[in-house]
């Protein structure tokens, strides 16, 4: 029958005398988890009968969850002594001296020795084998605990009070573990089924196979087991943290970013919990969320070295680069050996314009690892900076190349290497490359999952193809100009653009509906996105498709904006902005201050007028001459062509006005930082797409003034 102390202690003992009334009432305490009410109630049980075992086992077993283990065995041995044939007794003596055997290798024999005494009065409580195998592997005897693990393995079930099972279950893992560090998944996860079978809510043996599943790279079934460890086990962290590595590494960055999120409640101080944590959120972009738990992982776990590096790249990302650079200096004094570190110390650098001290850091990292292709791409980028752009064969070229024949999906380097073709004019590779900016992160785009497939220049007569924007406005209005060419390839074309373009493009010869993003699409054959038009079309530098205009605006509008701003005497009409889009990532190369335009001084003969929009129209209030301000106060790209028509040349930074104004085949002027982007070519003052165009580049990098002064002294002519 079972133990009456069987909620703590083994089963299966033999019968003994009623307990006492106040035993009784504290064993219902002892079972709901109250033991401070328990031990009062066994205590009273004392004061009534001062030799009771019954309440010295009990208090023993209280001491012992305690953690009291010293006066657990005082108390246990007591009871020994008055039930010196009962099992369960001996049992919980060797488990109080195994608590005690952290901290003396006497315990552990006296431990040893209390459990055979338990298993020569009952051999077949598995309870005991695995005890027995638990003080063995303490004490480093491997073959002596896989033996007593298996024999409580071999056991038959027990069952005991409130479900408790034999030691099978416990056998089960302990051994499994071994197995597992030995390497032998195979045979741990044979063994956690097998006590499965006898203990099938056991949440650390489904936790324990999914760990040996994961290993073997069988990750569907170490998920399956992960989670069912954390149903049974809601309470679980490490089991949550798991799952969120295998989420994560199946790009499920928002179901594992919830699985870390639910192990550092369980257990706030979960340094790892809170780095990976950080790592799902910077795969989800929130950067700002993603310092914060880092920085929590770094206050409880200071020397944790890939905290500090990962918030470090959060860091390059919230464009704090300063910070960025002593979170990778921080690493590297922990690691100056790690290639990592130098290269996204590099990075830090490079974006804080130190080319020569970002190259430096690029080449010690293939210093220390010649095959690592992010730094070799790396490297080409700061070459690239740094004003090899030029160069179709130097070294910029063959560091890019070479990072992608080591890693040839690494998006990043593919999607570099097409704008250096592309600058240098090699368009056949370099529109075959640029369709991997779908997979660059950085880029913030994604393919659409149309179920029609992609147009690469198969036959069009009679289907329909859907056209649709995917970067920014200057883009959609270079590349609208091959609408027309698709539809003279006998297709119907749908197109779908930014809301500002839509009244300006609708009516557009070969175009047959104008939609923006989130409108119902109409049904069709193909899709092509416009910038994989060129790809389609094979376009070559002598191809380009450069007939102007190809961008006409509405002559209700034009007459609207001539009324509005009518030509005085014989002035030149000259628009004129300065800047683009703050949150581009390189406006700061592109853009610049109003103020520096003053060299064009204050003639007599020009009229200037504003086409800038946003924050940057603030300018004008400080303006170093007059202008007026034309600017569409909807944004609307229609009024905005409409007033460029009444004009007599545009001067512009590369923004889509430059590209509206090249689309109309109006006199424009375009100033070019020095590393211009790849449209504009190389060292060209022409544009094959723009044929009106006039390019002013910066001689050397920064250098607005001279540009500026180029630019005053061509209007002077």
């Amino acid at each position: 029958m079972p133990c009456r102390s069987g909620v703590y202690a083994t089963v299966s003992e033999p019968a003994m005398l009623p307990l006492s009334q106040p035993l009784q009432e504290g064993l219902r305490h002892h079972g709901a988890g109250r033991l401070a009410e328990a031990a009062v109630l066994y205590q009273q049980a004392l004061e009534s009968s001062p030799g009771d075992p019954e309440a010295f086992l009990l208090l023993g077993i209280l001491a012992r969850q305690a953690r009291r283990p010293r006066q657990a065995i005082d108390l246990l041995t007591f009871a020994a002594r008055q039930m010196p044939e009962a099992a369960h007794v001996h049992l919980n003596i060797a488990r109080s001296w195994l608590d005690l055997g952290f901290a003396s290798p006497q315990s552990l024999e006296e431990a040893e020795r209390a459990c055979r005494r338990s298993l020569a009065l009952d051999a077949g409580n598995g309870q005991a084998w695995s005890c027995l195998a638990s003080i063995e592997n303490r004490r480093g005897h491997r073959d002596e605990a896989r033996a007593a693990w298996i024999q409580a393995l071999r056991l038959p079930r027990r069952a005991g009070r409130h479900g408790r099972t034999s030691g099978a279950g416990r056998a089960a893992y302990s051994i499994g573990i071994l197995f597992a560090r030995e390497g032998r998944h195979e045979d741990a996860i044979r063994v956690y089924r097998n006590g499965l079978r006898h203990a099938p809510s056991d949440a650390r043996l489904h936790f324990a196979c999914a760990a040996s599943a994961a290993s073997l790279g069988r990750r569907d079934e170490a998920i399956s087991s992960y989670r069912r460890a954390v149903r049974l086990r809601p309470d679980f962290p490490e089991a949550f943290l798991n799952l969120g590595n295998l989420l994560y590494d199946r790009n499920d960055f928002l179901g594992s970013a919830r699985c870390y999120a639910r192990a550092v409640s369980l257990r706030p101080n979960y340094a790892k919990g809170w780095c990976n944590l950080g790592n799902a959120l910077s795969a989800l972009e929130r950067y700002k969320a993603a310092t914060a738990a880092y920085e929590r992982s770094l206050s409880l776990a200071p020397e944790t070295v890939a905290a500090r590096h990962n918030l470090g790249n959060a860091l390059l990302h919230e464009r704090e680069y300063r910070r960025a650079e002593q979170c990778f200096r921080a690493a590297l004094e922990a690691d100056a050996t790690s290639p990592e570190h130098h290269n996204s110390l590099g990075n830090a650098l490079l974006q804080q314009q130190r080319t020569a001290d970002a190259q430096s850091c690029y080449r010690r990292a293939l210093e220390l690892r010649p095959d690592y292709a992010t730094a070799h791409i790396n490297l080409a980028n700061t070459l690239l900076y740094q004003g090899e752009h030029g160069s179709v064969t130097g070294p910029m070229m063959e560091h890019y190349r070479r990072g992608i024949e080591l890693e040839p999906t690494n998006a990043g380097g593919q999607y570099n290497l097409s704008l250096s073709c592309l600058r240098a004019g090699l368009y056949a590779e370099g529109w075959q490359r640029h369709e991997h900016r779908w997979e660059f992160r950085e880029l913030h785009q994604s393919r659409r999952d149309f179920r029609q497939p992609q147009w690469q220049g198969e036959p069009l007569a009679g289907a329909t193809i859907l056209l649709y924007a995917e970067q920014g406005l200057g883009d959609t209005l270079q590349f609208i100009r091959y609408a027309p060419l698709v539809a003279a390839l006998g297709a119907q074309v749908i197109l779908e653009v930014q809301p500002r373009l839509r009244r300006l493009l609708t009516g557009m010869d070969g175009i047959a509906q104008v939609l923006t993003r989130g409108e119902d699409l109409p049904a069709f054959d193909w899709h092509c996105p416009l910038m994989s038009l060129p790809l389609a079309f094979g376009t070559t530098l002598e191809t380009i498709p450069a007939a102007v205009p190809y961008l006409r605006p509405d002559p209700a509008l034009v007459s609207a904006a001539w009324e509005r701003w009518p030509r005085r005497d014989d002035r030149m009409r000259v628009g004129i902005t300065w800047a683009g889009n703050p949150s581009h990532r390189a406006d700061h190369q592109r853009s610049l201050p109003l103020a520096l335009f003053a060299p064009l001084g204050h003639p007599t003969h020009i009229d200037f007028y504003s086409l800038q929009y946003g924050q940057a129209a603030g300018e004008l209030q400080h303006a170093p001459f007059p202008i007026h301000n034309a600017s569409s106060q909807d944004k609307d790209l229609a009024d905005t062509s409409a007033f460029i028509s009444t004009l007599d040349l545009v001067l512009s930074i590369d923004t889509s006005i430059a590209h509206l104004t090249g689309g109309l085949g109006k006199p424009l002027w375009i100033l070019l930082p020095h590393l211009a982007d790849w449209r504009w070519l190389e060292g060209r003052s022409d544009s094959p797409w723009y044929p009106t165009a006039r390019l002013f580049r910066q001689p050397v990098s920064g250098d607005w003034p001279s540009t500026v002064a180029a630019l005053s002294a061509a209007l002077e002519k």
